[in-house]
């Protein structure tokens, strides 16, 4: 089973556009504010990286991809709805 977590800080704008389209995509994305939580930095930093956001992380087992773009976020997402 696949799952998302989205990597954000509130007052990035690119951030607010990924999360005005959560509403209107199937998969449910688990939300990971970087700012309120350094351990979502580090685990981003870690994964990823870098700090950049927004960042979809998307998990199947063991295979794990980071998507920094927030329009390619838009669209994976609607793609998979």
């Amino acid at each position: 089973m696949t799952t998302y977590e989205l990597f954000y800080f509130p007052s990035c704008p690119f951030c607010q556009l990924v999360l005005s389209e959560l509403p209107n995509v199937e998969p449910k994305v688990e939300l990971k504010n970087i700012m309120e939580n350094f351990d979502f930095r580090n685990e981003l930093m870690a994964g990823g990286g870098k700090t950049q956001v927004p960042c979809l992380k998307i998990s199947n087992g063991d295979d794990v991809k980071w998507m920094y773009e927030s329009r390619d976020i838009v669209n994976y997402l609607h793609e998979q709805s």
